[in-house]
């Protein structure tokens, strides 16, 4: 029998699927095992400060007990451990504010209310050091570096970038902004740059973020009249990595802050990178002159890996986790598994826990056929053609016998409502499931802007969230898709 601790990572597999990358990243990446009490009817968790416990406890407290529960039937109750290291306050002068140096510390090593809460991101995780903490306190994951990062044709100048920011950081590229769909290594690259400047210059104040925690600390800065200490931690760094910068949309007043920190850290050749999962341009919600600062520095697209690509990535992983897969086995994998690389990943981690838990049973070609089938997921458009130009023929096909169209209706210059929303559809289709490039399908238009296709392709995702009528047609139109 397995350990109980090892099916933690299954649970932590379970509650990643369920929310957005960057709530997964801020509140649960850094949660861990650490056992179970009470004949299996408890289980205690480390947390890494009592903000983070307090937060998953009023906002995903019955989700997590959902997913720990497909793993751990007897749980029904959880129980956090604030980790002591994180929580702990460690002050130099350097972050302090004058107020603060004439507290006595010993007041920091009593209980923490929650009018403290702020204080362990404002004071405690800026600490100044000359090394790593020991417990992560740049929020870098460990397993995120330039060794473990396999660069192929598709993440090849991002690496290359990368690298220059390190040899020359604040001076060559800044800000750097890199943006793909989602599990194609956005998150590891940041990472690994923090890594590598930490380990070139072990004095430098660097600070991994994703956007929607920036945006809560900000949040909290402002209701507890602590704003001062919020703008001091964040204007001393010397490397900014904001992942998921996507998420400030909307959100006006910690645009305001961002924009002004954004300016000084650039006037003071401190380095920043943002990630998104989208272009400058193609940010909602987000004031002009801050998209104006994310082009200015240069601007890197990561691409999906093609076969050749993918291979080279399984083989690099499959050698670390020294698992038994054939060559033809590998090459079913990358076949199959032309997304991400978070998916193949994913497959990977289970063809490990099915020699795990089958010991002295040989893993075969139909063990991993079973895995792959339930982790395929369905894309009409790809599952309906391997190649571009017969699956945006299908689309085109589709959208038009919809909507009583013909093809050149729609590829005409018509503004007729039906024909303009038919052409929108398809240009959105296009996008968001052949991942064709709003330059690509502009051609595919009669040579039309990229700027025309991706406000079509926004109208129509807004559409599709917020009018039933349209999700419905959408839906009906995959139908025919898959059934044609």
């Amino acid at each position: 029998m397995p350990a109980t601790e090892d099916y933690w990572p299954l649970v932590l597999e379970n509650i990643r699927g369920s929310l957005k990358d960057s709530a997964y990243k801020a509140w649960f990446s850094r949660v861990e095992f650490v056992k179970t009490s009470n004949h299996g009817r408890k289980i205690v968790l480390s947390v890494p400060n009592s903000f983070s416990k307090k937060y998953i406890e009023s906002k995903y407290k019955q989700g997590l007990l959902d997913s720990i529960n497909k793993y751990y039937p007897q749980v029904i109750h959880v129980d956090f451990s604030v980790d002591q290291a994180e929580e702990e306050p460690v002050y130099t002068q350097q972050t302090l504010t004058p107020q603060e140096i004439s507290k006595p510390q010993r007041q920091e090593k009593t209980q923490k209310s929650p009018k403290d809460t702020f204080k362990s991101f404002d004071v405690s995780q800026d600490v100044g050091a000359s090394y790593l903490p020991k417990k992560n306190i740049n929020n870098l994951n460990p397993k995120y570096t330039f060794e473990k990062f396999v660069v192929t044709d598709n993440n090849e100048f991002a690496a290359n970038v990368a690298k220059a920011v390190i040899d020359q950081p604040g001076q060559i590229y800044n800000p750097v902004f890199l943006h793909s769909g989602v599990g194609l290594g956005k998150t590891h690259l940041i990472q690994a740059i923090g890594h590598k400047m930490l380990e070139n210059n072990p004095s430098y104040n660097i600070k991994y973020i994703p956007m929607e925690t920036f945006v809560s600390q900000f949040q909290i800065a402002v209701r507890k009249g602590e704003m001062q200490g919020f703008k001091n931690y964040y204007r001393t760094i010397d490397l900014l990595l904001i992942d998921d910068v996507q998420f400030i949309s909307g959100k006006e007043s910690t645009q305001n802050e961002f924009f002004h920190t954004f300016n000084s850290l650039i006037q003071a050749n401190k380095q920043i990178i943002l990630t998104s999962d989208r272009h400058p341009s193609e940010l909602n919600g987000v004031a002009d002159r801050l998209i104006s600062r994310f082009n200015s520095g240069v601007t890197v697209d990561i691409s999906k890996p093609d076969l050749e690509s993918r291979v080279a990535i399984l083989n690099d992983k499959i050698e670390r986790m020294q698992l038994p897969l054939s060559d033809t086995q590998v090459q079913s994998i990358a076949i199959k598994m032309d997304t991400n690389v978070r998916e193949l990943e994913g497959v990977l981690n289970k063809v490990c826990a099915k020699i795990k838990f089958t010991p002295g049973k040989n893993f075969s070609d139909e063990d991993l056929d079973g895995i792959l089938t339930s982790a395929v997921k369905p894309n009409p458009a790809f599952s309906l053609a391997k190649n571009p130009a017969a699956a945006t023929e299908r689309i085109m096909h589709a959208v038009c016998r919809y909507f009583g169209l013909d093809k050149a209706d729609v590829l005409g210059v018509s503004r007729q409502r039906d024909i303009s929303t038919a052409r929108q559809v398809i240009m959105w289709f296009y996008k968001y499931d052949l991942d064709l490039s709003y330059p690509a399908i502009g051609r595919l238009f009669g040579n039309r802007d990229h700027t025309t296709v991706m406000h079509a392709a926004n109208k129509i995702s807004k559409l599709y969230k917020t009018d039933e009528k349209m999700k419905e047609k959408l839906d009906i139109i995959r139908t025919m898709l898959v059934k044609a």
